[in-house]
């Protein structure tokens, strides 16, 4: 690298959406240089172009950061996920040998028979390592603050649990209705339209739902039901985390004005009744949207 190059210093600027003078290119690429080289040495033949990588790093600092946060990140772990999210072979075989035991030891305690271990592991592989235009692969948006390990053990239990859901034919609490949005302090008014018009809100916004595109359904999945950060969804699909914050207020607000629109349609109610209700699911929507989802998205 020629004492000039500064592209790995433009990679990271362009990532955050931000400017920098050429004063400060120079150092910043020397951080960045010694940040590589340090993440590529834990992972011997695993070659992740650098730009890209340090403009994966640049996603994944919160908001207003600053630069050499990046050094408080886990790095060589955030290389291998970056890379195998990538499909490198090197990498999948990297991250096969290091990481998928991982997996027997996180559900050793669920004593989950063969079959189920087999089919949490092929769920695990399919989630972090398979990605589509809808779904990238789920380890990209690894946020590099805890050990790789701990968080492939924390997916591997999730799907783990899951399975052992599905196959004891356990009935999944009907959250997909206006009960979820019931509180204490709601005024008769309010609480007579919730459980009068369950049903047919539940159908609308099931409808709503559906008619969304798959990749705004899959933003609202990965926010309300995996917990995905802001952040974590703009290093995920490579943008900046403005460009992500907009794409889940865009689903949220296509959700809620079909919901609305369905509703319409379906109840006589008076056009202040309805805007009482839907600015109470307005209002209360990231504490109850994650409860109405899963019953439509699982």
């Amino acid at each position: 690298m020629s004492t000039s190059d500064v592209s790995l210093a433009q990679a990271f600027v362009a990532a955050r959406g931000g400017t920098a003078s050429p004063e400060s290119l120079p150092s910043l690429q020397e951080r960045l240089a010694r940040v590589l080289d340090s993440a590529r040495t834990s992972w011997p033949g695993v070659e992740l172009d650098g730009p890209r990588f340090v403009g994966h790093l640049a996603r994944l600092l919160a908001g207003e950061a600053p630069a050499e946060d990046v050094e408080k990140l886990n790095l060589p772990d955030v290389y291998l996920a970056r890379a195998a999210a990538d499909g490198l072979p090197a990498a999948l075989k990297a991250f096969e040998a290091r990481f998928l035991p991982e997996v027997d030891a996180a559900v050793a305690r669920l004593k989950l028979p063969p079959t189920g271990l087999d089919e949490v592991r092929q769920l695990l592989r399919q989630r972090m390592l398979v990605g589509s235009a809808e779904a990238p692969a789920r380890l990209a948006a690894y946020p590099g603050t805890g050990p790789l390990s701990g968080w492939v053990r924390a997916a591997a239990l999730w799907l783990a649990l899951d399975w052992q859901r599905q196959r004891s034919g356990q009935a999944q609490a009907d959250d997909g209705d206006l009960s979820v949005l019931m509180a204490p302090g709601d005024d008769p008014e309010l609480a007579y339209l919730k459980t009068t018009y369950r049903a047919e809100f539940n159908a609308s916004f099931a409808a709503a739902l559906a008619a969304l595109e798959p990749r705004q359904r899959n933003f609202l999945r990965l926010k309300y039901l995996d917990g995905l950060s802001i952040d974590q969804l703009g290093a995920l699909y490579g943008v900046h985390r403005s460009t992500a914050a907009r794409w889940v207020v865009g689903a949220q607000e296509a959700l809620l004005q079909e919901t609305r629109r369905l509703l319409t349609e379906r109840l006589k109610l008076t056009r202040s009744q309805l805007d009482s209700v839907l600015r109470l699911i307005s209002s209360q929507l990231d504490v109850s949207l994650s409860r109405l989802l899963r019953s439509r998205l699982d």
